[in-house]
């Protein structure tokens, strides 16, 4: 006869040395597989919602006027971080803009600057009326998920310069506020004399650092 084994746990057993079986004698294997308990099958994991980066609600897309204004006041800002070393040099302009679509996303926006600057920064973002309230948004978590840094609310590590640039930066966003005119045109400067302009004209807000 041929020799039978049959695996009972991932260990072998040969089926002449648990019974007695003589050739061309029927042997009857019975299935107890369907009489143990059967386990639950796992639930998959559902995704977090408080790990997922989350972008600033800025934009407002059912007013094409303001949406484009909007997005130029972006570039400026975009180029302003770049220019002092705030964020990486070779970031894309895309995913900066991503930054403030509202979607969750991770933005891939490299911060090169102290993380007391963003902390602040994004402290006084989040609490600016044209940036819409989202649920569990806070300066902490964008530090954190969207930047992967560790955040820092010591103000004693700002200068008067690092204060007048997030006030800046907010200035820069906020519409209300006109853009500086150069040379007679509107928006047609460089992005840097843009920024200068800026500051020019808003100074006597920018000494302003109430909450920094």
């Amino acid at each position: 006869m041929a020799e039978l084994k049959i695996d009972f746990n991932n260990c072998e057993v040969e089926i002449g040395k648990m019974f007695d079986i003589h050739d061309n004698q029927n042997v009857t294997i019975t299935n107890n597989i369907g009489r143990q308990k059967s386990s639950k099958p796992k639930k998959q994991a559902v995704g977090n919602s408080s790990t997922t980066p989350q972008t600033l609600k800025y934009y407002r897309h059912g007013n094409n006027r303001l949406l484009s204004e909007q997005q130029k006041r972006v570039n400026i800002v975009f180029r302003a971080w770049t220019q002092w070393g705030w964020i990486d040099a070779n970031a894309r302009a895309e995913d900066f803009d991503a930054f403030f679509v509202g979607e969750p996303r991770h933005c891939n926006i490299t911060w090169k600057a102290n993380t007391t600057i963003l902390t602040k920064l994004m402290q006084e973002l989040i609490n600016q009326p044209y940036i819409e309230k989202q649920t569990r948004q806070s300066a902490k978590s964008l530090v954190r998920l969207q930047f992967g840094k560790t955040d820092n609310s010591d103000a004693t590590r700002l200068n008067e310069d690092d204060k007048q640039k997030i006030n800046l930066t907010c200035i820069i966003l906020n519409t209300n506020n006109p853009m500086p005119e150069g040379n007679g045109r509107e928006y047609e400067t460089s992005s840097d004399e843009m920024i200068s302009a800026f500051f020019d004209v808003y100074s006597g807000k920018l000494r302003i650092t109430k909450g920094i």
